[in-house]
């Protein structure tokens, strides 16, 4: 089963698009993939990752079986509860490390409770920290998707699309409590998890007909038309939605909480024009040219929990913020190396899978000591 590079490219760009953001916010290091309005690394994040998932579990169901697309689908989903925890443990030591103003300006979560709460939150994922918090979402939609591809399997993919247009159309005219994701109990609404979910589940239905679809191959077509409207949209729909009549309505066209209309559209647009864009790169040059992004994204989900790691570590252990626009841009570069370099170091060493480092250091130990036993 091949790897889409151009897929992996994207990816490691959403990822680049969130350190940049997190770590050098207002630098010229944030600013190439922040200069499209109203689309981020955190959209394309949620959008590559329903795409990824139609496309890897059809091919699991037609090359397996379904019930292995759904063992394979609840261990992911374990591997994301365990993620989100361990992002909420590290914020629980970072409250411990520094004061309550401090501590908020760096994690945007509440400092006041005891210690243990704040683990107790962690562990049943109620303690979200700025930078680490998109998890928990990805972990709800996964859950979703176990009953979206039992349906795609059947072919009923147009059910799961009007599903999700349906349930967005309900999450913008009446949303409720229900629907919102917050950074800790009695806090503040991050996400609307009802209103995200048509990004990665219109994603998860495309990625399910990429092929039959002829998706690339479409794309690679039209890809000129792509690009033109891509930047005519890009030099006028902030005019648009500022414009006397529109403004009235900015708020509910390009929330972010709640995923306006004119984000929905934008993600799918920018997504798409630079999937063709990277493919095309990649056929007409050396693939190494885009390897730091190919290989981070690649482990997308490890270099997210890196950098939303580094953005608590960092400010607590080693150097506190303010930081000069200098010295952001070196962290975020530095932050994505380590990224990268982990990247590289899981494929140069054959790491599939982490969990089983820990059954790998035991036979290797084994391993050694039988041969100490022969030599003696």
């Amino acid at each position: 089963m091949r790897r889409d590079l151009a897929i992996d490219a994207l990816r490691g760009l959403a990822i680049w698009s969130m350190v940049s953001l997190h770590f050098a916010d207002g630098t010229w290091a944030a600013e190439p993939t922040h200069s499209f309005p109203y689309v981020d690394g955190m959209s394309a994040f949620v959008l590559l990752s329903g795409l990824v998932l139609g496309i890897v579990h059809r091919r699991w169901t037609e090359r397996f079986s379904l019930r292995y697309s759904m063992t394979r689908l609840l261990r992911r989903i374990a591997v994301l509860y365990v993620c989100q925890a361990v992002v909420g443990l590290v914020a629980v030591w970072v409250a411990t490390e520094m004061t309550g103003r401090e501590f908020r300006s760096v994690a945007v979560l509440p400092y006041r409770p005891d210690t243990w709460t704040k683990i107790e939150w962690a562990l049943t994922l109620r303690y979200l920290p700025s930078g680490g918090n998109i998890l928990l979402m990805y972990l709800i939609l996964m859950v979703v998707a176990v009953g979206a591809i039992a349906l795609l399997v059947r072919g009923w993919w147009p059910v799961v699309a009007t599903a999700s247009i349906a349930l967005y159309v309900v999450s913008q005219a009446w949303p409720a409590s229900w629907m919102m994701i917050h950074s800790a109990p009695d806090w503040y609404g991050i996400q609307n998890w009802a209103a995200w979910q048509i990004v990665f589940m219109l994603a998860l239905v495309a990625g399910w007909q990429w092929e039959s679809w002829r998706i690339p191959d479409r794309i690679d077509l039209v890809l000129p038309v792509l690009i033109a409207v891509s930047l005519a949209l890009a030099f006028t729909i902030e005019d648009v939605i500022r414009s006397h009549d529109v403004l009235p309505h900015a708020s509910f066209l390009i929330d972010k909480v709640h995923l306006g209309p004119v984000r929905v559209v934008v993600s799918f647009l920018v997504v798409t024009t630079l999937y063709g864009v990277l493919t095309r790169v990649l056929r007409w040059s050396r693939r190494d040219v885009l390897r730091p992004l190919v290989s981070t994204g690649a482990r997308s989900l490890d270099a997210y929990v890196i950098q939303a790691t580094c953005l608590l570590v960092i400010p607590a252990v080693l150097i506190e913020r303010p930081w000069s626009q200098t010295l952001s841009v070196c962290m975020a570069l530095g932050v994505f190396a380590i990224c990268w370099a982990w990247a590289e170091a899981r494929t140069r060493f054959g790491i599939d899978k982490l969990h089983r480092l820990p059954v790998r250091a035991v036979r290797g130990a084994s391993t050694r000591v039988r041969r100490g036993e022969k030599v003696s």
